[in-house]
């Protein structure tokens, strides 16, 4: 038998692998971490719960995948706790819905007269346009990009201009959420950006990246193409749950009572079936917003004060909204391998990555999905990832990057998250709780060595 005190030391000596194959490419350049920068959105900058701040930017994807290249400086911003947007903090798991606020105090930019521009140039709330267009120089700053930008960028050029300035060696990319999930959060396919004017972006900035960094390996992702795979989109029932019960309440027919919204054009009627209600939207839901108002003298419903009041478009996605967003997304995505492969740039599959979360991803005994809260992969904002998510979005980029460079670079481990507790009970050292030797071997299969040394084509 081996002890839990053992498996912790096992797993701290292994990396998690990623979950899914990954093809081989063509790669322009080399795995040379020695000048490595990133450029990308909140994702990038590790944005978590709906804050950046220093707990979570150290786990950033960006900052996992220099990690464990070996780059021997990666500096990013930082912002002291409780950050920039207050971290959200759940504080009764009991009620219904769960009450999360945000943490108190304000968090400030940390390291703003660093001398030179950071490695991680990620801005949160920028789009791929934005990342050869804003500077964070902009007067008056208009938008959560902007506002950001002021302290990330501040005013030394774009995300690409200080890419290229920095003469990096390597270039990870991942930009294009906001353009895409930007509508899924917004509640309306009227955010998305058009093809045309993405595939031009989009151009634009690996075309500015390849002239001023002829040499420099690079690599950059595709996007999510079905919104299900957030909590935002999958926590929510659309018809109405009886909040005592927490079970649908089924209507004369049998089938549950969908929920009454504005569905687009100001047109008020019920949720047709496949649609969904934003996370965004629980608070809500839970004064009986979007409850019809035949329910007004209905206990327990007459207790609540907007029954009646339909929610609002920006509130629900409807069949025919979802199709419009997955339809864009993908058309994104052939824009994103056209421009990488006319360049000989690999393509990370986070599509694949955010497609496997919604059937659930097993390392060793641990069980990760995206579901709300006890997922474990996204955050308490229900849009952006937990350190866990994050490092499992780095190691697909790791992989892709081993399998396009021929590298061995390890992914990262998940076992500092996932630690034995002893420190909390009064006998740490008296506290041994036993394993078969066919679970450890079974963990064992989820994991590979540690390699220290990174064996890189011309590296």
């Amino acid at each position: 038998m081996t002890s839990i005190k053992n498996f912790s030391r096992i797993a701290a000596a292994v990396a998690v692998v990623s979950v899914l194959a990954v093809p081989v490419f063509a790669a322009r350049g080399s795995a040379d971490f020695t000048r490595f920068v990133a450029i990308g959105d909140s994702y990038g900058a590790g944005v978590s719960s709906g804050s950046m701040n220093e707990r979570h930017t150290p786990f950033s994807w960006p900052a996992v995948v220099a990690r464990q290249a070996g780059a021997p400086q990666f500096v990013q911003p930082l912002v002291s706790y409780p950050g920039v947007g207050n971290e959200l903090q759940l504080v009764d798991v009991v009620s219904y819905p769960p009450r999360i606020v945000p943490a108190t105090g304000s968090g400030t930019p940390l390291n703003t007269n660093f001398a030179a521009p950071f490695n991680n140039l990620s801005v949160p709330g920028a789009n791929v346009r934005d990342v050869t267009t804003i500077t964070g120089g902009e007067q008056n700053p208009q938008g959560t990009a902007q506002m950001f930008a002021r302290f990330i960028l501040r005013g030394l050029g774009t995300e690409v201009q200080q890419a290229i300035a920095q003469r990096p060696t390597f270039i990870a990319i991942w930009i294009g959420g906001n353009d895409v999930l930007g509508a899924v959060l917004s509640g309306t396919p009227a955010a998305l950006t058009p093809v045309d004017s993405f595939r031009t972006s989009y151009n634009a900035m690996l075309d500015q990246l390849t002239t001023g960094a002829p040499t420099a390996g690079m690599i950059v992702g595709n996007l999510p193409t079905a919104p299900a795979g957030l909590p935002l989109v999958n926590t929510v029932a659309p018809f109405i749950v009886n909040p005592v019960t927490r079970q649908p309440i089924p209507g004369p027919d049998g089938n549950p009572i969908f929920y009454v919204a504005d569905l687009g054009g100001g047109t008020i009627g019920q949720l047709p079936a496949g649609s969904v209600v934003l996370l965004t939207a629980a608070t809500k839901l839970a004064s009986g917003t979007g409850i019809p108002a035949a329910f007004k003298n209905i206990p327990p419903f007459n207790q609540l004060p907007n029954v009646g009041t339909p929610l609002a478009d920006n509130d629900v996605l409807t069949p025919t909204e979802i199709a419009a967003i997955v339809a864009r997304a993908t058309e994104y995505n052939t824009v994103i391998q056209q421009a990488a492969s006319s360049r000989d740039i690999p393509v990370a599959d986070i599509n694949g990555l955010f497609n496997s979360f919604g059937s659930g991803v097993n390392i060793g005994p641990f069980r990760f999905t995206s579901g709300f809260i006890t997922g474990g992969l996204f955050s308490l904002d229900g849009f952006h990832m937990t350190d866990i998510g994050y490092s499992l979005f780095a190691n697909q980029y790791i992989r892709t990057i081993n399998a396009a460079y021929r590298t061995e670079i390890a992914v990262a481990s998940i076992a500092n998250f996932l630690e034995n507790n002893g420190a909390f009970f009064p006998d740490e050292n008296n506290l041994v709780i036993e394993m078969s030797e066919d679970a450890v071997a079974s963990i064992l299969r989820f994991a590979t060595p540690v390699k220290k040394r990174l064996r890189a084509a011309g590296h």
